[in-house]
């Protein structure tokens, strides 16, 4: 099928007529069948300055031009620098040829033909709408390069002075002139057109209309013009060989940053992991020296953790000289009776470490089967050594001393247990005050001072010949004294004669639920009480020192009153901080109003369908510790601005599970009762006010 190209639409009359003449900046090429594709002769960027304050002389077109031809074309820019180095198949939309540079009085231009694949139906549809209802200005071209400017002092112009790369030349919605120290972007995201000026490499599908009056003496003049400029297109075929090795250096240099960053990635994460060494030498091994993605990385980590924790569970390594035919010949008599107080408590037992081992389901037999006094006859003795589970029903229960057992005993294996499941209940059990609060090993029990530097304000200007003046910065300090909490549990002869199973099932679930409560309802007073703090006032203040304190219930304005006075806090130079809450704290009254105004697309109760800006704007979470039915508080993430500190002495944040079974000293000799002291410590304070906000 035969195409026509329209260069110019020319109508010749006499010399006192005015012609018209529809300039196009892009002409269509017509009437060209499927099997053929698309095409358009576009211009790719316009010379002079642009509105950014870059000039392109015929030089750095020229450049342009040998680059952009053969180029793939893409819909849209890349949204990052790692995106443009790795731009999707889906993203191409064709590619340019034929191009050249075309001499001009306003700078130049550089031309080219954009062939559209039969994939992009889309996009050859849109222009071709966009151009017959003369709307050429909805869709462009615009170019990323890498180059070097230099600045004219006179003309405070940006003076491109080599273009070493081209990145792309995509096809946008908004193009225009736009850059920034070595990379320059040709993308504006404005909603402001200028179709008249030329220097801001406006490369839209069609131009404006323009009149004016042409004699066929300008015409022979355009004419020679073209022959010129076909002259200096043969001239600069010459710079070719030294702009592709200058764009190949630029490749190179670009692949070298690429891999240093990788390899860097890859020392970071590998030291953050909890890999042994010699995991870590084997990823190491697998990506260093090239280039990866951060998700094969994260792959590769994953996998090795998990490896380690199947042979970890497995137990069975074979070759190096570690060959084990029967994981069972590993597992003493001690570690199958501690499965069996396990299985009593309704934890977990590891089968494929200690095999089929049935818990025990009455305290007497636990008792019988470790001390062999199926009677108690001698009472609850720590000397009483752990004999082995028989698998048999009626097996014997005679005593039977092994080596590794001889440390054993009723009252330890009994405690093992219990603590266990101590831990795993006190897990389990909601901590969501841990998403606002800092939480920080500490030594002692001594006074702990968390010191709160001041600011510095603006800096001043220093004029020449003076010397630079001294600030100096104020501070504050937030002070707290962990402290100890526990309590003291037996299990006396009777219990373990009556054979109370469930009695003692509960200790350990019970303690677990006390600890988790005490430690929420410390941190949730610090909210409810209003305490005083650091600086000697009350948290929650309305106006001056804190200004965080609101007098409305709970409700979008509110919350929204809420946030405003958050990001007006200001550090002590007075500069504002603009803080932001994430969290949004209420009792159990206000539960389902907070998922109403959190989660509602609209503004609840209002009659216009407003749209609800509170929609996810913060994480509700519901605290039965707080005291009142109708206070409620914004609280920031701790990783942005401090809040609150929980200390635990020596880094034990969980609570401890202690035994006393000496049979000559305490409750084990006056009362035949084992004692178990639960023991938690801790201590914390509001060290920042400024990013916790109470309403009403």
């Amino acid at each position: 099928m035969r195409s026509e190209r329209m260069e110019r639409s020319v109508v010749v009359a006499p010399r006192e007529e005015q012609i018209r003449i529809d300039g196009q900046i892009v002409e269509q090429v017509s009437t060209v069948g499927p099997e053929e594709g698309h095409a358009v002769r576009v211009t790719i960027i316009q010379g002079g300055r642009s509105k950014n304050g870059y000039v392109y002389d015929e030089a750095a077109l020229r450049q342009i031009a040998q680059l952009i031809e053969g180029a793939q074309a893409y819909a849209d820019h890349a949204r990052s620098g790692e995106e443009q180095v790795n731009r999707s198949v889906r993203d191409v939309v064709g590619f340019y040829q034929d191009a050249t540079y075309v001499a001009q009085g306003d700078g130049g231009r550089v031309d080219a033909t954009l062939h559209i694949f039969e994939a992009a139906d889309w996009l050859w549809s849109m222009i071709k709408e966009a151009c017959d209802l003369g709307r050429p200005e909805l869709i462009g071209l615009s170019i990323d390069i890498f180059g070097q400017w230099q600045l004219n002092e006179a003309s405070k112009a940006k003076e491109i002075t080599s273009v070493v790369q081209l990145n792309s030349c995509d096809v946008v919605t908004r193009p225009s002139a736009g850059g920034s120290f070595r990379r320059i972007l040709h993308h504006d995201d404005t909603d402001n057109h200028d179709n008249h000026d030329k220097a801001n490499y406006h490369m839209t599908l069609q131009g404006e209309y323009e009149h004016m009056t042409i004699t066929p003496e300008k015409i022979e003049e355009a004419t020679q013009g073209e022959t010129t400029g076909e002259a200096i297109q043969a001239q600069a075929q010459t710079q070719q060989q030294q702009i592709e090795q200058q764009r190949r250096e630029v490749e190179r240099l670009l692949n070298e940053v690429h891999l240093q960053k990788a390899n860097l990635l890859l020392e970071r994460r590998l030291q953050e992991s909890i890999l042994p060494e010699a995991a870590r030498s084997q990823v190491r091994q697998r990506l260093q020296g090239r280039l990866f993605e951060e998700q094969e990385l994260e792959h590769e980590i994953s996998s090795a953790q998990t490896l380690l924790a199947q042979l970890s569970r497995d137990g069975l390594i074979r070759g190096h000289g570690h060959e084990k035919t029967a994981i069972s010949g590993m597992v003493t008599e001690a570690e199958k009776v501690q499965a069996a107080f396990d299985g009593m408590f309704g934890l977990d037992i590891d089968t494929g470490k200690v095999g089929n081992v049935r818990g025990f389901v009455s305290i007497h037999e636990a008792y019988s089967r470790v001390t062999g006094d199926s009677s108690l006859r001698a009472g609850i003795s720590s000397g009483s050594h752990l004999g082995p589970i028989q698998v048999a029903e009626s097996a014997p229960i005679g005593r039977v001393s092994e080596a590794d057992t001889t440390t054993a005993s009723f009252s330890y294996l009994l405690g093992t247990s219990m603590n266990k499941r101590l831990l795993k209940d006190y897990e389990a059990w909601p901590a969501e005050w841990q998403k606002f609060v800092s939480v920080i090993p500490i030594k002692d029990f001594k006074q702990q001072t968390r010191v709160r530097l001041g600011a510095f304000g603006s800096l001043p200007v220093v004029a020449e010949d003076t010397p630079y003046s001294t600030v100096t910065l104020t501070d504050s300090a937030a002070t707290y004294v962990p402290q100890k909490r526990g309590n003291l549990v037996t299990i006396s002869r009777e219990t373990i004669l009556n054979d109370d199973l469930q009695a003692i099932r509960q200790i350990p679930t019970k303690l677990a639920v006390a600890a988790a409560y005490t430690l929420a309802e410390f941190v949730y007073s610090f909210l409810s009480t209003n305490p005083v703090i650091y600086d000697t006032a009350n948290l929650f203040t309305t106006g001056s020192p804190h200004n965080n304190l609101g007098a409305a219930a709970l409700s979008t304005t509110a919350m929204q009153n809420g946030i405003t006075a958050m990001r007006e806090q200001s550090n002590y130079a007075g500069k504002r901080l603009g803080l932001r809450p994430r969290y949004l704290v209420v009792p159990p009254e206000l539960e389902w109003t907070s998922m109403v105004v959190t989660k509602s697309a609209g503004v609840p109760g209002s009659p216009n369908n407003d749209i609800n800006p509170m929609l996810g704007y913060v994480t509700p979470i519901v605290a039965p510790q707080l005291s009142s039915s109708t206070q409620w508080f914004l609280l920031g993430d701790p990783r942005e601005v401090d809040t609150i500190e929980i200390g635990f002495v020596g880094g034990q944040v969980n609570p401890s599970l202690f035994i006393q079974d000496q049979p000559m000293v305490g409750l084990n000799f006056t009362q035949d009762a084992i004692t178990y002291k639960i023991r938690h410590e801790y201590g914390g304070a509001v060290v920042d006010y400024r990013g916790i906000y109470r309403g009403i």
